[in-house]
């Protein structure tokens, strides 16, 4: 699989919440881009520390819910420590591992992942992303451009837009649109591929 499994560094996780990272990555718009909305079940799948799982959990409301889905421990205690001063228990905090993720099947309406895809290792997330998604749901991908930026992964664990694609559809989805996520990112939507 491109990229190959190239993890980020859970000791720089304090990065993951930091100004710098809103300048060019900015979770409420990104969200709005994937027409995500009151009411609906979603899975962040990567999730660190939350930076995109608490907006999304303003977004979805008391009706909705997001499950904030990560392998890294020191991210989830991280977040849970967000979620004791929070207000609202619509986000809840699961560990997963890369071919396992607690959550039945068909639950969510939306399954996200932001600057993960590259760093998967095989298919496993993607396989049980297309399982817990409900009958009409959709996937969210947002990842980094394949080009020098001087900060992110190095550009040889980057996948372009093709190769985000291909992936995609190995895992028996259907890319239906594609769309800038800010100066270094590209985002795309998928449905699962009906046979």
């Amino acid at each position: 699989m491109p990229g190959g499994g190239h993890k980020f560094d859970a000791a720089h996780r304090a990065y993951l919440d930091s100004e710098e990272r809103r300048s060019y990555l900015d979770p409420p718009s990104i969200l709005r881009s994937f027409h995500v909305r009151a009411g609906m079940h979603v899975a962040d799948i990567g999730s660190g520390t939350g930076f995109f799982a608490i907006p999304a959990a303003e977004m979805v409301g008391p009706e909705g819910r997001v499950y904030a889905v990560d392998l890294s421990p020191e991210m989830l205690e991280d977040l849970r420590a967000k979620l004791e001063r929070a207000e609202g228990g619509n986000l809840e905090a699961l560990r997963s591992t890369e071919d396992r993720i607690p959550l039945p099947d068909a639950s969510v309406d939306f399954a996200f992942l932001a600057c993960v895809l590259h760093e998967l290792a095989g298919a496993g997330t993607l396989l049980e992303a297309r399982r817990i998604l409900k009958p009409a749901g959709r996937l969210g991908i947002v990842d980094w451009k394949k080009e020098e930026s001087g900060f992110g992964p190095p550009k040889a664990h980057r996948l372009d837009e093709d190769e985000a694609g291909a992936v995609l559809s190995d895992a028996g989805f259907e890319p239906t649109r594609t769309f800038e996520a800010g100066v270094y990112h590209y985002g795309i939507e998928a449905r699962v591929r009906r046979r």
